[in-house]
């Protein structure tokens, strides 16, 4: 029995867990389930709405781009307020849990309005667009309410560098289930047709393999889906407030909220050398990907003549990457948390490449080769960008002698809206100015080059940007546990006692003099 307990231990120990896997591993689990919605909804929304909006709704691509922007514009307002909120929340349930639940019913009504016009679809395009931006506003202001609390209760939930990786490891199988889970929902509703003569299974086989041309007649069939995935992406979050535990903040003192304080705090975030390297990674690998999500429906329809097969690739690709996560894993417990992004981002340049290759007429094996490739470099960098956000908090804390966790949150979350409705904007301007028509039977050669500039060409020099990004990110497991144990030391005694080569290594990953930050004065 001792010497079974002796191997279990040894292969936690090789597998780099810090904590006892049994206790950590429910909390792991229900802390995850709210990616359902922090992935999973806007993955929808790159996959389906500029489709929808214009092949269903009638919106030209540049009125689905504005759609897009001027939602995520009030994005910089409110991710920030809720940066502040979160961190200067006084409960109970502590600064950041309480927001699972305010925010639910708000996400669920307006996720369902996305998709839904309520009976003003044979309205002029112009009013439809105002109603779209409207209500995509408003989910996304919903949205924030639950996902940059969210966030930010990983490095409270998780003090220990791999224990962090052990959480997004366990994110990761999680938001395949939920990605993956909500596209096979929207693809068995919009693609589903009762066929004589065969049974319920054998037509719901079908529907991945025929993905159908939209068009006006689907309306019902995406407030459907809407209803369906707006239960799907908010029901978990009631198991992540219940089956997670935060500190009180019941009795938390905060200083009296000044703007000018406001603007100093995030110019101090801006100012960690390690932030900016993580900012700078997850700013550009966003941008590749949501234009390429953008523009996947485009390319396979009107590219290489193979819309039919966007639901099967789809789950080829998604599969393909939550297949990544023990080779990821493995890489950032034994080399570093940035590896899998140095080593896996160049295959998203290889398979863009092998896009190029792809028309109509192809081989569909060549078409899975590019969604492969892809997958698998996506697996990488979401892997990094998971990984070594939490850490970012720490040296934060280092430079300014505060927990922020919320405020850096903001910029995680931000990120990813703010990118995805600019991208999505831009996607529908440089189609029309190439001159691209969703709804024609055939398009220009130049017009099919749009296509192919904004899957391919951008996303190629934004993963470029990326893969420097990610050279440039320097922090190692050892570097961490010296800024942990720095920490901890100025809190206990007011002062540290480090060696000049540690302090030279805090310098180096913060960006600022030792004798200038909170640990060195």
């Amino acid at each position: 029995m001792k010497q079974e307990k002796k191997a279990d231990n040894k292969i936690l120990r090789f597998l780099g867990f810090d904590a006892d896997f049994k206790s950590a591993l429910p909390s792991m689990i229900h802390y995850n389930w709210a990616v359902f919605l922090a992935n999973g909804s806007f993955y929808i929304i790159g996959l389906f709405l500029i489709p929808f909006l214009t092949k269903v709704e009638g919106l030209s691509t540049a009125q689905a781009g504005i759609v897009a922007l001027c939602a995520k514009l009030c994005d910089a307002v409110t991710d920030p307020i809720m940066g502040i909120i979160t961190d200067r929340t006084r409960s109970r349930f502590g600064r950041h849990r309480p927001w699972l639940i305010a925010g639910l019913v708000p996400v669920m009504f307006t996720y369902f309005g996305m998709w839904y016009s309520f009976g003003i679809s044979n309205a002029q395009s112009s009013i439809k667009m105002v109603y779209f931006t409207g209500m995509y506003m408003l989910f996304s202001t919903a949205y924030t309410m639950v996902v940059v609390p969210h966030t930010a209760m990983l490095p409270v939930l998780a003090p220990k560098y791999n224990l962090r990786t052990q959480y997004n490891s366990v994110k990761t199988i999680i938001d395949a289930i939920g990605t993956e889970g909500s596209f096979i929902i929207a693809t068995l509703i919009l693609s589903y047709t009762a066929k004589a003569g065969k049974s319920v299974f054998s037509n719901a086989l079908s529907a991945f393999g025929n993905t159908p041309q939209f068009d006006p007649s689907f309306k019902g069939r995406f407030m459907v889906m809407g209803l369906v995935l707006s239960l799907f992406f908010t029901l978990p979050l009631l198991a992540t407030f219940f089956g997670t535990r935060e500190p009180s903040s019941k009795n938390d003192r905060f200083p009296p909220f000044s703007f000018k304080e406001f603007l100093r705090e995030y110019k101090s975030i801006l100012s960690s050398k390690a932030f900016r390297q993580y900012f700078t990674l997850s700013l550009f690998n966003c941008l590749a990907l949501s234009f390429i999500s953008n523009t996947s429906y485009y390319f396979l329809d009107n590219v290489a003549g193979m819309v039919g097969l966007y639901a099967i690739t789809t789950i080829i690709a998604q599969a393909g990457e939550a297949a990544g996560f023990p080779l990821n894993y493995a890489i950032s417990i034994h080399f570093s948390k940035q590896a899998p992004a140095k080593i896996e981002l160049p295959f998203i340049v290889l398979a863009l490449g092998l896009s190029f290759f792809v028309h109509k007429g192809s081989p569909t094996l060549l078409l899975i080769l590019v969604y492969i490739f892809y997958n698998f470099g996506l697996a990488g960098v979401n892997t990094v960008t998971g990984n070594i956000f939490p850490d970012i908090t720490d040296v934060d804390e280092m430079i300014s002698g505060e927990r922020r966790e919320g405020k850096i949150a903001t910029f995680s979350t931000l990120i990813k809206k703010i990118i995805s409705g600019i991208s999505a904007a831009l996607t529908g301007f440089i189609l029309h100015f190439f001159g691209f028509n969703p709804t024609a039977a055939e398009n220009t050669p130049t017009a099919l080059f749009g296509v192919r500039f904004t899957y391919a060409i951008l996303p190629i020099a934004f993963i470029c940007v990326s893969i420097f990004a990610a050279y440039r990110y320097k922090m190692k497991k050892s570097d961490h546990a010296l800024i942990i144990k720095a920490i901890r030391e100025k809190k206990e005694k007011g002062f540290v006692t480090l060696n000049e080569a540690e302090k030279q290594t805090c310098a180096e990953i913060a960006g600022h003099r030792f004798e200038e930050m909170w640990i060195g004065k």
